[in-house]
């Protein structure tokens, strides 16, 4: 013990610094955290089964119901459709199908959005040759269409599709023929300039 003080006293002098020798009895740090909420989207068909009625010939539509729900305030939506095939077989060779309208195009209407730069809510079909497969269903896409949303920096609706098939064929047989309709929402990195 002398010896430890006689250190500390020579270790003074020689320095000029007091050294104090003590335990710590407590001890805490901080670090600063963070997470990004990347944006997220989600559609889910409102009906799964949508009866378009009956037709002899001529244009009918059907209207579908989705639900978008996302994080952000402008949603690109864009939909496809199918024609409609007899006893729900799309590789059915025997009978043509019932064929989309494709002059028509798909009618959007989303319940509290609207297109930005006032566009149309009518998405016209991508023609010549582009297809999208639907569940096994050979369907025809649409363009896409910004929606910018009126609610309070988020997009959570329901969305009607309405689509239009032309049944040409006076001679037609009869029974059900069926399709199948898609909805797709797309999140854009950053918010868009209005066109």
């Amino acid at each position: 013990m002398k010896k430890l003080f006689l250190l500390l006293v020579v270790g003074v002098m020689l320095t000029g610094m007091v050294v104090v020798v003590r335990g710590d009895t407590e001890g805490s740090a901080s670090a600063h955290v963070f997470v990004k909420v990347d944006p997220n989207v989600g559609v889910q068909a409102s009906t799964a089964i949508v009866n378009a009625g009956t037709v002899q010939t001529g244009d009918f539509t059907a209207t579908i119901d989705f639900r978008v729900d996302a994080n952000l305030q402008v949603v690109t939506l864009y939909a496809a459709a199918s024609p409609l095939f007899k006893g729900d077989d799309p590789l059915g060779t025997e009978v043509q199908p019932i064929p989309l309208n494709v002059t028509a195009g798909i009618e959007i209407d989303p319940d509290n959005a609207n297109p930005l730069g006032g566009g149309s809510q009518v998405a016209a079909f991508l023609i010549g040759g582009a297809t999208e497969d639907i569940d096994g269903f050979p369907g025809v896409p649409t363009e896409q269409i910004t929606f910018e949303s009126s609610q309070n920096n988020h997009f959570s609706q329901n969305v009607r599709l309405t689509v239009t098939w032309n049944q040409d064929d006076p001679e037609k047989p009869t029974g059900e023929y069926s399709g199948k309709v898609k909805l797709t929402a797309l999140l854009l990195p950053a918010s868009p300039s209005i066109p």
